[in-house]
């Protein structure tokens, strides 16, 4: 990895990579693997070192033990088998456990693991990589496509800008994505009323709650929240609809009340983190145009419950790997966008609006029955199973046949859960 590109080294890329992030660098690990010439061009100086995303499903770590990462990641990570739904004055909705689904995955689990983790163990696969370059504090500035497999891309870096040039452009560079601005793409979808105050807190909640899992949403009308266990500390994310400012709500005032009305008569925590944010459904009205692709974030974006995200991501810089490698004959990008943009719309944005709707619902007769629902479904062991099929994303990757199929046996009657 270099610190700088030289004007005379700037030739003969297979792929350039916008964004080195865990999808842009898992794209260029599976794309490394099969011996294609990646630059990965990062504008940041160093990795970032925030929690970010931190659950991994089944089908993911299918896919990282394919790519050699797994013993790393399970050695780090904490298994988390079941998840709950939570009321904030009822108590337990519904228990999930995943170990249920043994017969169909290897790992019936959510893997907690912080995103930073994840990336430094891609970048110490990739250092091993001939065919692969990393480079940050190279900021990707536009592109300019001369062919249908060519494509020039600026480049902001330390010595001045110039100019890389590569068979495709691969944008993993978020959902402020430069890449997917720069092609002119509508990012299409909605932008929630609510917003998001995301902590971290160093408290023994296990100690303090019973019986929660290390993965617990908790429906109430007025302010849902989750409760996530990762390695390094609990997170806890409150909703926050109206009231103050967004600098007002990160300030030890207002996290204190919040806290306050969660932890009492325990002891205040000490905030290791704060966060506000507001939470999108939005998918780029094209994932390819020529030889430019857009993944992960900068493809689509969705609310964090259910933890889909940086998994749908992921699946979607392997399986873009996979083709732009030719792994099942010549690249088809146009079917990849297409079944990669259809997932995102019809399963991530589905599921992950669904989640948030339940556990936002006002009070009322259509609260109270949606939540009698999700008991009765978690307590009838077929439709439980469907429900956790979905919410590991193993039925979606057996469809995209993304799972080995040696891993996916049986999977019961197909039912449908709105």
């Amino acid at each position: 990895m270099s610190d700088s590109i030289g004007q005379g080294e700037a030739v003969g890329h297979d792929v350039i990579v916008s964004g080195a992030g865990p999808v842009g660098l898992t794209a260029a690990l599976v794309l490394g693997r099969a011996g294609k010439r990646v630059l990965v061009l990062e504008s940041e100086a160093e990795p970032a070192t925030q929690w970010r995303a931190s659950t991994f499903h089944s089908p993911t770590l299918e896919l990282a033990e394919g790519l050699g990462l797994i013993d790393d990641m399970l050695a780090e990570g904490l298994v988390a088998p079941t998840y709950q739904l939570r009321d904030r004055t009822g108590g337990l909705i519904a228990d999930f456990d995943f170990s249920t689904l043994s017969d169909v995955t290897q790992y019936p689990y959510r893997l907690q693991l912080e995103q930073y983790k994840y990336v430094r163990m891609l970048l110490d696969k990739l250092a091993d990589e001939e065919t692969v370059e990393v480079r940050f504090s190279h900021r990707v500035t536009g592109h300019r496509v001369t062919g249908p497999a060519s494509v020039d891309v600026r480049v902001s870096g330390p010595s001045g800008d110039l100019s890389v040039t590569g068979g495709h452009l691969v944008g993993a560079d978020g959902a402020r994505s430069t890449v997917r601005q720069d092609l002119g793409v509508e990012f299409e979808g909605i932008t929630y009323e609510h917003r998001y105050l995301l902590l971290g807190i160093d408290a023994p909640l296990e100690e303090y709650f019973p019986g929660i899992s290390y993965v617990n949403y908790v429906s109430d009308p007025t302010e849902h929240m989750m409760l996530l266990r990762i390695p390094d500390c609990w997170r806890v994310m409150f909703e926050v609809t109206d009231g103050p400012a967004d600098d007002e709500v990160v300030t030890d005032e207002f996290i204190e009340g919040r806290l306050k009305a969660l932890l009492d008569p325990h002891p205040m925590p000490q905030v290791l983190s704060r966060q506000v944010y507001r939470v999108h459904q939005r998918v780029a009205a094209e994932f390819r145009r020529g030889p430019v692709v857009l993944i992960g974030d900068a493809a689509h974006v969705n609310s964090p419950i259910g933890g889909l995200g940086l998994n749908s991501g992921v699946h979607d810089a392997w399986t873009l790997g996979r083709t732009l490698a030719g792994a099942h004959g010549a690249p088809d990008l146009d079917s990849w966008a297409e079944q990669r943009r259809q997932v995102a719309l019809s399963e991530i944005q589905r599921i992950t609006h669904r989640n948030t709707r339940d556990l936002s619902l006002d009070e009322g007769e259509a609260r109270d029955a949606r939540l009698d629902a999700l008991r009765e479904i978690s307590r009838d062991p077929r439709r439980a199973r469907e429900w956790m099929l979905e919410a590991s994303m193993i039925a979606s990757a057996r469809r995209q046949n993304l799972v080995p199929e040696r891993l996916i046996k049986t999977g019961g009657d197909s039912v449908t859960i709105t």
